[in-house]
C-alpha cells in the first residue's frame, strides 16, 4: 500500500521549509581584490575550502615562492559544492559553464582559468583567463589561492580566510516564497548571478532572468513574440531520478511569463515551459527549456509535496478555493485546532463535499473520452471523473494548509479494474487514505448528476479492506 511507501520515504528526505531559503553566497557585493599570501599561519597547511551552510572540502595548502596554493581536486570539489558547472578542455579549466568538450584535469604544467561572466539578463560574457600560477607537487596540481580569489570576484562573490579555512562570504539572502510554491512575480535578488542556459522552442523567445543554485528558488521572466495568454505548465524533472516530476501552473499575459518556482529536487534538473493551447486536450507547445539547472537544496518531504501547488490543482490562482474550504471546513485558518482529530475532521468533510458536489462525468467515462481539466474548472463544471474529484479534494485541503498527495493506481469500478485516483492528507501524524469518488453512490449512470448519497467505506479504511478495490498505488506526478 502506499501508505507503508509513503512512510518509509518521510524518513529517507530532508525537510527544508518553503518559508525561508538555504544559505547562499552569492549576494555578496563586489569588492577589492585582496592576497592572503600573508593570512595564513606558517605552523601549520592544513586546512579547509568553505561554503557555510552547506559544507567543506578539506585541504593540505601548499607555499611555494610567497604564495599559497590548494591542490586542484580540492577546487573543483569546492566548486562543486556551491553547484557551480566547470569543466577542462584544451584551453585550461572553465567555470561558470559546461563545456561542450572536456577532457580530465591536468597534473603538470601551465593552467589558465575561463569563466562566464553576467552581463545583462542572461547575456553573458566569456571572461578570462586567469593565471591559476599552477604547481605540480606530488603527482597533481596546486592552485593559486589569489587565483581562486580573483575568480570569485568576478562573480560579485566575497571570500574570508578565518583561521586556515577560505570562506565564501555567507550574507543569506532569505527568499520567502509561498507554501505553494509559485510566486505572481520573478524574484530577483543580489545573490542571483548564473543565467538560466534556456533553449527555446520556437522563434521570438528571450529571458532575463538569474539564479542561484544554493537556493531552491527559480526565477523565470520570458517572453515570447506570438502574445499568447493563457496557462503555462512548468514541468521540473530530476536528471538522476525519473520518478522525481513535478507540473506547476503558470499565468502567461500577452506573451510574458513572470514567475517564481519552488525547485522540489536536488541536483541536476530537466525544467520545460508549455504554452497549454487546449487544457481538455492537454496540447501543449513549447517555449523554452532547459537541461542544466542545477539545485543544492535537498528534496522536499512528502508533507512539502503536498503542499505544492500542481498544474491541475492550481487552488492558489483563485482566491475563492481556500475561502470555500474554510467554510465547507468551519473554520477559518487562523483560528484552526491543529490536533490530529480535528484535523481528521476537516478531512472528512472536504471528502465527503467532493463527492456529493462533484458530479461524476458518466458519459465521458463510459465512452473513453476522460478530459484533462484544473481544479478550478472542475470546480466551475461541477462534475469530473476521478483525477477531477480527488484533485479538488487535494487542492481544498491544501489551501487550508493540511499537506495531501494524488495517487494514481488502480480502482475496481463497474467496468472492472482499470486506472483510478485516489488521495492521502497528513493530520500530523499519519497520512489518511480516502476515495471521495468511490464514497459517492450512484443509482445511474446515465448523464451527470447528483449522487444518491455518500458513505465512508473507503474513508479511512484498513489496509486489507482499501485493497479489495484499490492497487498499484504510486504518488501522482501532480
Amino acid at each position: 500500500m502506499l501508505v507503508s511507501r509513503a512512510l518509509a520515504k518521510l524518513g529517507a528526505l530532508c525537510t527544508l521549509p518553503l518559508a525561508g531559503a538555504a544559505p547562499a553566497y552569492f549576494a555578496a557585493p563586489s569588492s577589492v581584490f585582496a592576497s592572503v599570501q600573508v593570512a595564513i599561519s606558517s605552523s601549520s597547511s592544513a586546512g579547509a575550502l568553505v561554503v557555510p551552510g552547506v559544507g567543506q572540502v578539506s585541504v593540505a595548502w601548499w607555499r611555494e615562492g610567497g604564495r599559497v596554493y590548494a591542490p586542484l581536486s580540492a577546487c573543483v570539489a569546492w566548486f562543486n559544492l556551491m553547484h557551480v558547472p566547470q569543466g577542462f578542455t584544451s584551453s585550461g579549466w572553465v567555470v561558470g559553464d559546461l563545456p561542450s568538450s572536456t577532457q580530465a584535469p591536468p597534473s603538470s604544467g601551465p593552467l589558465y582559468i575561463w569563466y562566464w561572466q553576467p552581463a545583462r539578463g542572461d547575456e553573458v560574457t566569456y571572461a578570462g583567463p586567469i593565471d591559476a600560477h599552477a604547481v605540480a607537487k606530488g603527482g597533481q596540481l596546486y592552485v593559486d589561492v589569489d587565483a581562486l580569489q580573483q575568480l570569485l570576484a568576478a562573480f560579485h562573490v566575497q571570500t574570508r580566510w578565518q583561521g586556515s579555512q577560505l570562506a565564501v562570504v555567507d550574507p543569506a539572502p532569505q527568499i520567502s516564497l509561498p507554501p505553494s510554491g509559485v510566486a505572481s512575480s520573478a524574484y530577483q535578488v543580489q545573490g542571483d548571478v548564473w543565467p538560466e542556459p534556456w533553449f527555446y522552442g520556437e522563434a521570438g523567445v528571450t529571458s532575463s532572468a538569474l539564479y542561484n543554485p544554493l537556493t531552491p528558488a527559480l526565477p523565470i521572466r520570458i517572453s515570447a513574440q506570438d502574445g499568447f495568454s493563457g496557462e503555462v505548465m512548468i514541468t521540473v524533472r530530476s536528471l538522476a531520478h525519473s520518478d522525481e516530476v513535478h507540473q506547476y501552473s503558470a499565468r502567461m499575459v500577452h506573451g510574458a511569463l513572470n514567475t517564481t518556482i519552488r525547485l522540489p529536487f536536488t541536483g541536476g534538473l530537466y525544467v520545460e515551459v508549455d504554452e497549454v493551447l487546449n487544457e481538455s486536450s492537454l496540447s501543449l507547445r513549447p517555449l523554452a527549456y532547459s537541461r542544466a539547472i542545477e539545485s543544492a537544496a535537498p528534496n522536499l518531504s512528502l508533507q512539502g509535496l503536498g503542499l505544492l501547488q500542481s498544474w491541475l490543482m492550481n487552488d492558489n490562482e483563485s482566491p475563492q478555493v481556500a475561502e470555500l474550504a474554510n467554510s465547507i471546513a468551519r473554520t477559518s485558518t487562523d483560528a484552526r485546532v491543529v490536533s490530529p482529530q480535528q484535523v481528521d475532521a476537516e478531512i472528512q468533510a472536504i471528502s465527503d463535499w467532493a463527492s456529493l458536489h462533484i458530479w461524476y462525468n458518466w458519459p465521458a467515462y463510459l465512452h473513453n473520452q476522460v478530459p484533462w481539466q484544473q481544479m478550478t474548472t472542475t470546480l466551475s463544471l461541477h462534475h469530473g471523473v476521478c483525477q477531477d474529484i480527488s484533485g479538488v479534494a487535494a487542492g481544498l485541503l491544501r489551501s487550508l494548509g493540511i499537506p495531501t498527495l494524488v495517487v494514481q493506481g488502480q480502482g475496481l469500478g463497474q467496468l472492472g479494474w482499470g486506472p483510478h485516483q485516489w488521495d492521502e492528507a497528513w493530520d500530523g501524524r499519519r497520512w489518511v487514505i480516502f476515495d471521495p469518488t468511490l464514497d459517492a453512490v450512484y443509482t445511474s449512470d446515465q448523464g451527470i448528476g447528483p449522487p444518491a448519497s455518500v458513505r465512508h467505506d473507503d474513508f479511512d479504511p484498513s489496509p486489507s479492506l482499501f485493497a479489495q478495490n484499490h492497487r498499484s498505488g504510486q504518488i501522482a506526478d501532480w
